[in-house]
């Protein structure tokens, strides 16, 4: 089973969450569109849809997708004008059988849990990863390089995926056992309360929040 959680930073816009997730069969894919760049929760969205769909990583037919549905809408001036630039976003992309396969560009994560004990973080493997500016894959201009790893997958292992937000504060609290909060989600509710919470507590940046859950029974 995979469920797939996300909560935007305002819950009074939530057409302006700029994560996207798609999942399908034994493939997923997380983004994390630039906040400051147009239309990026789109450019997060046609990034993950072709990733599930090809199994392969292909931003340049992403992006022409992405500006065909940008060409159907009617632009005031300051978005045309906006467009000129390039429009940015994270990428995760996932596929598993007896292995998992992960590519990122970017602070989106993957984390396995073995026994009770993380056993895979990439592509960051430290909160203090998460200081300096991440790679980003951009919609015109040179594409960073990617990331890739494979990671042998064993009866009782569990996938998470997040974005920057949540993966931070897991590699923070990687001593408390941050998983078992994680995997003890039922629905979108409990989703909303726990990030309410760690919101409330100062302990997780004010950010569009997407986490997946990969369970035993899936991989």
């Amino acid at each position: 089973m995979v469920k797939l959680f996300t909560l935007p930073k305002d819950e009074n816009a939530p057409e302006a969450n700029e994560d996207a997730v798609v999942s399908e069969l034994s493939r997923l894919a997380l983004a994390d569109g630039a906040s400051s760049d147009a239309f990026s929760g789109l450019w997060a969205q046609q990034l993950c849809t072709q990733f599930v769909q090809t199994g392969s990583f292909h931003p340049e037919s992403a992006a022409q997708e992405w500006r065909s549905a940008i060409g159907a809408k009617p632009l005031p001036w300051f978005l045309a004008d906006k467009l000129r630039q390039a429009t940015h976003a994270s990428f995760l992309g996932l596929e598993w059988n007896e292995q998992l396969t992960a590519q990122a560009i970017g602070d989106s994560c993957v984390f396995v849990i073995r026994d009770c004990a993380l056993a895979l973080a990439f592509p960051y493997t430290r909160a203090e990863d998460f200081a300096g500016h991440p790679a980003l894959i951009p919609t015109q201009g040179a594409v960073p390089a990617l990331q890739r790893t494979t990671f042998a997958l064993e009866p009782g292992d569990t996938v998470l995926a997040a974005t920057d937000a949540l993966a931070a504060w897991f590699l923070a609290e990687v001593a408390q056992q941050p998983w078992n909060s994680l995997l003890a989600l039922q629905g979108p509710g409990d989703f909303a309360r726990f990030v309410h919470a760690l919101r409330s507590a100062r302990r997780l940046a004010l950010d569009d929040t997407t986490l997946a859950i990969i369970a035993p029974d899936t991989l």
